[in-house]
């Protein structure tokens, strides 16, 4: 259907279901491999639902694409929707005790297969690594600086080791990132000593001058986009929006359309989102190169239909038959749209917000759905030479056959956008009852 997964609304507890879920995996007889069994997403989202401090069992035996998945997860966090996902230490601290739970060289092990890149800057965000040595000269020149660092590393939790002295930069992590350290000492020399020295470089000026803090956070910060840019390119081959990326298509999406729908080229972001998929393999199953609504679960319809007499007061129910007549006449087109839809979900959850909060990833799949259908009508209208308010099946399908979703989106959130109060998109079915009626007379 253009998605790999879905929420789990059809389990009354999702944490319930997701213990249960966990409870079976390690009681099984080859847990081991059930557990590296698990797709990289699916690990994730069960360790996030179980919660990282419950989930020491099935972590120690996963495998390193399902701790970076998890880790990409969980250890970048964002102020509101729209605004930049940054490393978040403190997660980090708690994710390296879990993983030293299963034994210091074990946990050696496992990080070292990670990017060096990332090791150094989560252990730098952790501990600050210093060259004993230049700080002890720096010190010995004395003068108020010198006395007033001196000082504050006598109340720091400290640690020296082969010439450098590792100082703690919080309350949190430092135990636990020094056994690491150790147990890389045993296990893999020469990545702690990379490890260690690159540490050491960004931190280099505050053994030579303490007013140098806004440099030292400068190359600290570089290293810290080099491991987000990483994070984002594996995310986004998986489908994820970047948040900024995805408040620059709304903010796009809001401004009139220059020309027509058949005239407009797509932009920026969205080519950027599919050529980060790549192309849909020539065969195979249609899931295949399907990206997947993040934060969803278990596979659902998005285009569900209320049962019974309902749907045919269901506002979406003329586009969901288009959609349908299009899966028949053009599955491959059907695709293409499917896929739209989830893009512009996920665009919905990274870069929007609902009353200061994030859309969930039902509120998003319905606002992407009822945004294009309110695009297809607009478009539709636009072309007929009737003057029927509504369009039918048909003339939404020759719509959908020939304009992307992005691009519908696009025709109704530039009209909704002329209103000050609109959120640039249509939320619900019940919202889009009330556009349409808006819009409905020709």
């Amino acid at each position: 259907m253009g998605y790999s997964r879905f929420d789990m609304s059809h389990e009354s507890d999702p944490m319930v279901s997701a213990r249960t879920m966990l409870q079976r995996i390690i009681e099984a007889p080859d847990h081991v491999r059930a557990i590296r069994a698990l797709a990289p997403q699916a690990f994730s989202s069960l360790v996030r639902q179980v919660g990282v401090a419950d989930a020491g069992e099935i972590v120690a035996l996963a495998s390193t694409d399902q701790i970076v998945a998890a880790f990409d997860e969980d250890l970048f966090v964002g102020t509101g929707p729209g605004e930049r996902e940054v490393f978040d230490a403190g997660r980090f601290a708690v994710w390296l005790e879990v993983l030293l739970e299963a034994g210091a060289d074990l946990a050696a092990r496992r990080v070292a297969e990670l990017s060096e890149d990332f090791v150094v800057q989560a252990l730098s965000s952790i501990v600050l690594v210093l060259d004993h040595d230049a700080l002890l000269a720096s010190l010995s020149a004395g003068g108020r600086s010198a006395r007033y660092a001196d000082k504050a590393l006598e109340s720091c939790l400290c640690e020296e080791i082969d010439g450098y002295l590792l100082v703690s930069r919080g309350e949190q992590g430092f135990d636990a990132a020094l056994a690491l350290i150790l147990a890389l000492d045993r296990e893999r020399r020469p990545l702690l000593e990379r490890i260690l020295d690159r540490a050491a470089a960004i931190a280099s000026e505050y053994t030579d001058d303490l007013d140098a803090l806004s440099s030292v956070l400068s190359s600290a910060e570089s290293l810290a986009e080099d491991v987000e840019a990483e994070r984002e390119a594996r995310r986004s081959r998986l489908g994820f929006v970047e948040p900024r990326a995805a408040r620059g298509f709304l903010a796009l999406a809001r401004m009139p359309l220059q020309t027509d729908i058949a005239s407009t080229p797509r932009d920026a972001v969205t080519r950027a989102y599919f050529r980060a998929l790549g192309p849909r393999p020539a065969t195979g199953p249609e899931s295949a190169r399907a990206p997947s609504l993040h934060a969803l679960d278990t596979p659902a319809p998005l285009l569900a239909l209320p049962a019974g007499p309902g749907a045919s007061t269901d506002p979406a129910t003329p586009f969901i038959e288009a959609m349908r007549r299009l899966h028949a006449l053009a599955p491959e087109r059907y695709r293409e749209r499917m896929e739209e839809l989830v893009y512009l979900a996920n665009v919905l959850m990274a870069g929007a917000a609902v009353d200061e909060r994030h859309l969930r990833p039902a509120e998003a799949a319905e606002a992407a759905l009822c945004t294009v259908a309110l695009g297809a009508e607009l478009e539709a209208r636009a072309r007929r030479t009737r003057k029927d308010p509504r369009a039918t099946d048909l003339e939404l399908l020759a719509v959908l056959g020939e304009c992307s979703a992005d691009l519908l989106f696009r025709r109704a959130s530039s009209a909704l956008g002329a209103r000050a109060a609109s959120a640039g998109f249509v939320s619900s079915r019940t919202e889009l009852a009330d556009e349409l009626e808006r819009y409905g007379e020709p």
